[in-house]
């Protein structure tokens, strides 16, 4: 009987250690990771001061009613949705006509992060990709984003040159994961056939 009693007692010695240790671990790892600053809220909120950051460090003025074609002031971002602003630099050819909905569009373009020392990635000519990136306007695409096409919208011409700033919501699938806000520079060509 003495020795059931010790080998029960040996077994019940050795789980509270272990049961313990895990209550330890457990513990760790709720508490560390409720603490952390990467929870998606806290991403969304640095994203916001990232592009407050990148806008006041470049003098932009948000503006809130499109001005006339030829009327952009060079420092003046139209809001064109939540965090998303866009600027129009080159007007275009007016002679021709405006973007519609399920036009083919071609794109070329510059991406950079709003940081002080931004990453950025370049397709602006023929040099850096051969052919521009392809896709209908207004229609949902892996080939282009939302933010693009709200660019495009405003941009209007072909020859046209605008810059957007975007929040990850608005941008490319991986820029939603990472939760990474960009501008791009944008060079517009229509193509009707």
């Amino acid at each position: 009987m003495s020795r059931i009693f010790n080998n029960s007692f040996n077994a019940l010695h050795i789980s509270p250690k272990i049961s313990i240790f895990g209550l330890i671990l457990s513990c760790t790892l709720v508490f560390g990771t409720s603490c952390s600053n990467t929870s998606y809220s806290n991403q969304l909120k640095n994203e916001k001061k990232t592009i407050d950051d990148f806008i006041k460090r470049n003098n932009i003025n948000i503006i809130y009613e499109e001005p006339d074609y030829d009327k952009w002031g060079e420092k003046d971002y139209l809001q064109v949705g939540d965090y998303c602003y866009f600027h129009l630099s080159v007007m275009g050819d007016t002679l021709t006509e405006e973007v519609d909905t399920k036009d083919d569009v071609n794109i070329r373009y510059r991406k950079y992060t709003l940081t002080l020392d931004p990453d950025t990635i370049s397709y602006w000519n023929t040099n850096e990709l051969p052919t521009p990136i392809e896709f209908q306007f207004n229609v949902s695409s892996t080939n282009a984003c939302t933010a693009w096409h709200y660019a495009i919208a405003k941009m209007k011409y072909t020859g046209s040159e605008g810059t957007v700033i975007c929040p990850s919501k608005l941008g490319f699938q991986t820029d939603a994961s990472s939760v990474t806000p960009y501008g791009y520079d944008l060079k517009l060509q229509i193509r009707r056939f």
